[in-house]
């Protein structure tokens, strides 16, 4: 008996000497910003307890939330804290600490919903592939925005590449020498997933009932699904909304959709279409939820994001008949935002950045786009030219006008894109125009720029909100605007009547909406004008044309047509 109990107790002792000690596999990343809390999520080599010490210094971390269950994917939700207030962590088990504990383990509680204050966004989209380019958008908008906060960073779909899986997601994403494993640790990502993503989830056929998809993508997330950040709650992490401050952000899902004969149950875009007999789409649950979220929505800015662009000519051409996914956005649900009045629409998935002039009214493709009656403006949108864009909080069409942004390229690229598309005011792509998007939002105004890998901002845009009407000023300056004759041979005549002095421009743009001449910028006294526009020193061909006029109020636009 005696040799026995020795033999136990020098057996207990190697056992316990030799205990494993678990290696932090992935993380901490964070997840569900809140402005009371924060999820911290990780992955061990081994199946242990979880802990998370946090403080508002890094070298007292006294307070803890903590799970007992082993497991090998962590979560830890921190609860009870204040709004907009830094927090220092560290991770481990009951035991031990396994990582974190320094300057750059921290994340930033969000503020009370519905606070004006300056708030960065930081978005990206087609980046998860582990190269060269993922790199270096990364660390050129760390780079820029290095003394500036960033409080809400987007991901636009295919985070990761080729197929979604979770490996991919790990030596891609989560680590690498391109990866974002040194932000993970202090900014928390708000996802939608992409075609490449979805490729662990379904066949891009699709068929599934959206309310079964599963996948590395789903298990890698934890998005609110209850309302618990702002919005109608969804019930899903297929798609959801939230607040930050002053802004309302809305993650759609552009591949709930499927392209063969599926009940109606099944496809939640309408990529069916009628498509080789696939049932007619009247509407699905995507559809009630995002009427229902936009309807209650109290925020002055509001942001949708998805992967499949409803316009773009980059790596992926919106009307290409085989863009099924693109068209379904496009015709049943661009014109549910706009009617709500949503500000920017911001997708991924062509490998380009493109920006749109501020729009209303195309839900079909790019041949009908109509400037006289869908451009709301079409200037650069740039505040320093004195361009910025005006939307209206009041009158009978408040916040009217959507502009539409591409940024498919934070990892990915197109040699050689069409960037034809009539919308469109920017466009960047090439061998090497990789990049990503942010946006400064404070009060009542919204500033987008593009930003390249080589630390160069490509464009550049401001929204003004204005609380006042846009009938208010429609005609009390500049009235009475005709243009005779039209149709046209050689000249027409422009004429139009000032109530006021005022500076006037008057634009010539081609009927894709870009601008092919500027006719007149200038001092303009009180009264009845004239400009006369010659199309032989314009150099124009038979077509149709769009005149712009502003002055410095709001742009009207007249179709003009040339017979010869």
């Amino acid at each position: 008996m005696k040799h026995f109990y020795l033999l136990f107790v020098c057996t207990l002792f190697v056992s316990i000497s030799t205990a494993q000690t678990p290696v932090v596999l992935r993380g901490p990343y964070l997840q569900f910003p809140t402005s009371s809390g924060m999820k911290i999520k990780w992955r061990t080599d081994v199946a242990c307890n979880s802990r998370v010490f946090y403080g508002t210094t890094p070298y007292d971390l006294s307070e803890y939330f903590e799970d007992l269950t082993d497991t090998l994917n962590h979560t830890v939700a921190i609860t009870g804290l204040n709004p907009y207030t830094t927090y220092y962590y560290n991770i481990g088990t009951t035991t031990e600490v396994l990582a974190g504990g320094d300057s750059t383990h921290f994340f930033k509680t969000s503020p009370v919903i519905g606070t004006v204050q300056p708030i960065r966004v930081w978005s990206i989209g087609d980046f998860g592939k582990g190269n060269t380019g993922e790199g270096q958008t990364r660390d050129s908008y760390l780079a820029y925005s290095q003394d500036t906060h960033t409080d809400v960073w987007l991901w636009l779909g295919d985070n990761v590449y080729d197929a979604g899986t979770d490996q991919e997601y790990q030596d891609k994403v989560f680590s690498g020498v391109n990866g974002y494993q040194d932000v993970f640790t202090w900014l928390p990502f708000m996802p939608t997933p992409g075609n490449h993503d979805y490729q662990s989830v379904q066949s891009i056929i699709g068929g599934t009932p959206p309310p079964q998809h599963t996948g590395p993508y789903y298990d890698i997330v934890d998005v609110p699904t209850n309302g618990e950040i702002g919005g109608v709650p969804s019930g899903y992490e297929l798609f959801y909304s939230y607040d930050y401050g002053n802004v309302h952000f809305i993650s759609l899902n552009s591949e709930v959709g499927c392209v063969l004969p599926s009940p109606g149950s099944n496809d939640w875009t309408g990529a069916g279409g009628g498509f080789l007999g696939s049932p007619a789409f009247t509407g699905s649950p995507l559809v009630d939820w995002l009427h229902a979220d936009l309807q209650a929505n109290i925020q002055p800015w509001v942001i949708v994001y998805f992967h499949q662009p409803p316009y773009s000519d980059g790596s992926h051409d919106a009307g290409q008949f085989y863009e099924v996914f693109m068209q379904a956005m496009r015709e049943n649900f661009a014109e549910i935002w706009e009617q709500y009045g949503v500000d920017i629409v911001l997708c991924g998935h062509s490998h380009v950045y493109e920006r749109s002039h501020l729009i209303h009214g195309l839900y079909d493709d790019a041949g009908t786009f109509d400037p006289a009656n869908m451009l709301v403006d079409g200037s650069s949108g740039n505040a320093v030219a004195g361009e910025a864009y005006r939307k209206y909080k009041l009158g009978t069409n408040p916040n009217y006008g959507t502009v539409y942004v591409v940024n498919g390229n934070s990892g990915s690229n197109e040699s050689a894109p069409g960037f034809t598309h009539p919308v469109m005011h920017a466009e960047y792509g090439c061998d090497s125009c990789m990049g990503s998007f942010l946006m400064d939002i404070n009060g009542d105004t919204l500033r987008g720029r593009h930003l390249n890998i080589f630390g160069e901002i490509k464009d550049d845009f401001t929204i003004y909100k204005l609380n006042e009407a846009a009938s208010v000023k429609e005609n009390t300056v500049l009235n009475n605007i005709t243009i005779f004759p039209n149709p046209f041979k050689n000249t027409t005549k422009i004429e139009f009547t000032l109530s006021e002095n005022s500076i006037i421009e008057i634009e010539l743009y081609d009927i894709n909406g870009r601008k092919i001449q500027e006719l007149f910028k200038g001092n303009m006294t009180t009264g009845k004008h004239t400009v006369e526009l010659n199309a032989e020193h314009l150099g124009l061909s038979k077509g149709t044309y769009t005149v712009g006029f502003g002055n410095g109020q709001k742009i009207f636009y007249k179709k003009i047509i040339k017979f010869e």
